[in-house]
């Protein structure tokens, strides 16, 4: 059956009997039990100190994980069509929401970054979170239905240059660094695997470097972290203690670790332990046992996602699982290498593990779509016919 006439056909939005993927189901479900577990451990002496209640850290967890679930769900019964009919939609969504964080008494400012909405019941939104996946599936509808005119620098480079540009903007208003890298990371990949020249790309990465350079030292945080990730002992009480810190915790989990809530440092030593320094408290009562565990889970979970991906015979849902495996191992890559002093500190969940009611979602709807393509692509091939998606 042609593409054409396949577009043509009503679409079936819910579809049954798409099934789990055991693989990617059982992995995902260890990292939230290692991550809670974890949330627990690390933020139970800080959360009784400033909230008189020890749990209040995995309460939270586990709320913004029982909402994350219930989409995971829904989202693996959804027809992956649907994201191709809703990408404008939803990529306009996202927009929209980075552009209310800063409208007075709608977003907040905290810690000096202006990232976050707040909703009811003292939870708050973090629009950057939700726009990585909106990007994603505009991407992928976007690339995907070029074709060979991908290959064009004013239809396959110029217009999602554009994009990535207008996103980036107003993420590093707020300011977000961490999040623009990823984002740019995540855009150019799905770029690549799509078919967009090489020279482009490498010639737009050239054209930026004297950019970022200058993002990068213009602030003065940023070229004070540059400078501690160079040499954290050089300023040991101040750029460089959270390095220092988490370094330490490594150091003294040993092979098998201190035991679980038998961790020192993340007594008031190490900075945000129950979130950006979540895998140093691992390193630490798991040791080197459970951090060698805990990357083999995230290599599992991104080496399936690829597997996938791999497997589509529909460009769409290729993209899709391949831009929504990237963005989750890159962040877990990521959080995990400034932990442990490989790249300058910079505060960005570890996925499914670290402390973040939208992070949590986000990444679990993610894992959702993953199984509904996932499922889509096994029924197509079980059946022998082109998938309906």
């Amino acid at each position: 059956m042609s593409q054409a006439a396949t577009d043509d056909r009503p679409v079936s939005f819910f579809r049954s009997g798409f099934g789990n993927d055991p693989l990617l189901l059982g992995v995902t479900v260890i990292i939230l039990a290692v991550g809670i577990v974890m949330v627990t451990s690390a933020g139970y002496m800080i959360a009784s100190g400033k909230f008189g209640d020890g749990f209040y850290y995995t309460k939270r967890q586990g709320v913004s994980m029982l909402i994350g679930l219930a989409l995971m769900f829904l989202f693996s019964r959804i027809n992956p069509r649907f994201w191709k009919e809703f990408a404008g939609p939803v990529m306009a969504v996202g927009l929209l929401l980075l552009i209310l964080v800063f409208i007075p008494g709608l977003g907040v400012e905290l810690g000096g970054s202006r990232r976050w909405i707040k909703m009811p019941l003292g939870f708050f939104l973090q629009p950057s979170e939700l726009i990585k996946y909106a990007l994603i599936i505009f991407f992928a509808h976007s690339l995907a239905k070029k074709g060979e005119g991908i290959k064009a620098f004013t239809i396959g480079f110029l217009p999602h240059i554009l994009v990535i540009a207008l996103v980036i903007l107003l993420v590093l208003v707020q300011p977000d660094f961490g999040s623009a890298v990823i984002i740019t990371t995540v855009g150019f990949l799905m770029m690549f695997v799509a078919g967009v020249r090489i020279q482009h790309l490498a010639g737009c990465c050239i054209l930026a470097l004297p950019f970022l350079i200058q993002i990068g030292i213009s602030a003065q945080y940023r070229l004070s972290r540059l400078k501690s990730f160079l040499d954290p002992w050089g300023d040991p009480l101040s750029s460089g203690f959270q390095v220092i810190q988490s370094l330490v915790a490594f150091g003294c989990g040993g092979a098998w670790g201190a035991g679980v809530g038998k961790g020192i440092q993340k007594l008031f030593y190490l900075p945000q332990p129950q979130s950006d320094f979540i895998f140093s408290v691992i390193g630490e009562e798991l040791g080197l046992i459970g951090v060698i565990s805990v990357i083999l889970l995230f290599c599992a979970l991104v080496f399936k996602g690829f597997l996938v991906s791999v497997k589509c015979q529909d460009q769409f849902n290729k993209l899709l699982a391949f831009g929504i495996t990237s963005l989750i191992g890159i962040q877990a890559f990521l959080n995990m290498a400034v932990a442990m002093g490989m790249l300058p500190t910079k505060g960005l969940p570890l996925p499914l593990i670290s402390l973040g009611g939208t992070s949590m979602i986000v990444n679990l709807a993610g894992i959702g779509i993953l199984l509904a393509i996932s499922g889509a692509e096994r029924q197509a091939e079980k059946d022998g016919a082109p998938c309906d998606c």
